[in-house]
């Protein structure tokens, strides 16, 4: 179907506004797959907002040492924004950054990576401490290309 010239500024923007919250849904969706689990507080505390980054304020629930219950990743809604909106995609534990091998445990000041050392349970994807860079290098654009291509964009 033609449609006058007049409207595509507008449909291009609603493409772009479409792609970006498809694209913070798998993203979302990719982490929680790749996330490690141990209580599964961490898995299931991803979560996409606008507006301002995703505070990590969050407590673990459970023990690690008893239990292990990841759950099974989920498309998240689809989350509408102006181009002017940021959107972030985010972890809420306070532990956050622990996870993703970036600062020392609050309690035992370890690292992530001294788990692998000591051959804990370890689980996120790819098995590795470095699993979220691993993400941001391999899988970060096949997710943003993902919310973006159905509309046509690359």
């Amino acid at each position: 179907m033609r449609k006058d010239i007049k409207h595509l500024t507008k449909d291009i923007e609603d493409a772009i506004l479409m792609g970006k919250s498809i694209a913070a849904s798998e993203i979302h969706f990719t982490l929680q797959h790749r996330s490690p689990f141990w209580t599964g507080t961490f898995n299931r505390s991803w979560k996409v907002q606008k507006g301002s980054p995703v505070a990590a304020i969050k407590p673990r629930e459970g023990d690690p040492e008893e239990e292990a219950s990841g759950k099974l990743p989920q498309k998240g809604e689809l989350i509408p924004t102006e181009l002017n909106e940021d959107l972030y995609v985010g972890n809420q534990v306070d532990y956050a950054a622990f996870v993703i091998n970036e600062k020392r445990h609050p309690d035992d000041g370890t690292m992530y990576e001294d788990l692998f050392k000591e051959k804990k349970n370890t689980t996120p994807v790819p098995n590795s401490p470095d699993w979220y860079d691993v993400y941001l290098k391999t899988s970060l654009i096949p997710d943003l290309d993902e919310g973006f291509s159905q509309f046509g964009l690359k």
